[in-house]
C-alpha cells in the first residue's frame, strides 16, 4: 500500500512539475496590447501621431513574433518574458499615441481655422482695395487681373472650408 501511495505521489509531482514547467502565452497582455492598438487606429493616431503609432504598430508585431518563435519551442523551454515586455510596450506606446493624436489634431484644427480666418480677411481686405483703387485706362487692366487673382484665391478657400467640414484639417491648412 505504502509503495502505491508513493507512486501516485510521484506522478502528481511529475505531473506538477510539467504543468507548471509550461509557460503560457500572456493572452490577456496579447489582448490588452491588440486594443490599445485599434484604439489609437480609431483615434486617427496613424495620422496625428504616426512616429508613435507605427513604434506602438511595431512593438505588437515584434511581440506576436516573438510568441510565435517561443510557441515553435519544446513545452519545457518555453518563455515569454520578452514577448510580455513588448506588448507591455506596445500598450504603453499606443496609448501615449491616442494622448499625442488627440493634442496633434486640436493644434491642427486651430492652425486649420486660423488659416481660413486669415484667407477670409486677406480676401475682404484686397476687395476693399480694388474698390477704393482709381480706374484709369491702364489700370482698370491690373484692375481685372487682380480681380482674377482674388477669385482664384476664393476658389482656394471653398476647398480649404469644404475640406475642413469634412474633417481633413491637413487639407483645409
Amino acid at each position: 500500500m505504502s509503495k502505491n501511495l508513493l507512486r501516485v505521489w510521484g506522478l502528481s509531482m511529475a505531473l506538477g512539475l510539467l504543468v507548471l514547467g509550461c509557460a503560457k502565452v500572456p493572452q490577456e497582455a496579447v489582448t490588452a496590447a491588440r486594443s490599445a492598438v485599434d484604439s489609437a487606429r480609431v483615434a486617427e493616431a496613424p495620422l496625428y501621431a504616426p512616429e508613435q503609432f507605427r513604434a506602438a504598430s511595431d512593438s505588437l508585431e515584434a511581440a506576436m513574433t516573438e510568441i510565435e518563435k517561443q510557441n515553435s519551442k519544446n513545452m519545457f523551454t518555453r518563455k515569454y518574458d520578452l514577448a510580455e515586455q513588448r506588448l507591455i510596450s506596445a500598450r504603453g506606446l499606443a496609448e501615449s499615441s491616442v494622448r499625442m493624436a488627440a493634442e496633434n489634431k486640436a493644434r491642427v484644427m486651430a492652425e486649420s481655422a486660423e488659416s481660413i480666418t486669415m484667407l477670409e480677411a486677406a480676401i475682404a481686405e484686397a476687395k476693399a482695395l480694388i474698390e477704393k483703387a482709381p480706374r484709369g485706362k491702364d489700370g482698370a487692366a491690373v484692375l481685372e487681373a487682380m480681380k482674377g487673382e482674388i477669385a482664384a484665391v476664393e476658389q482656394a478657400l471653398a476647398t480649404a472650408t469644404a475640406s475642413r467640414a469634412a474633417g481633413d484639417f491637413f487639407g483645409s491648412r
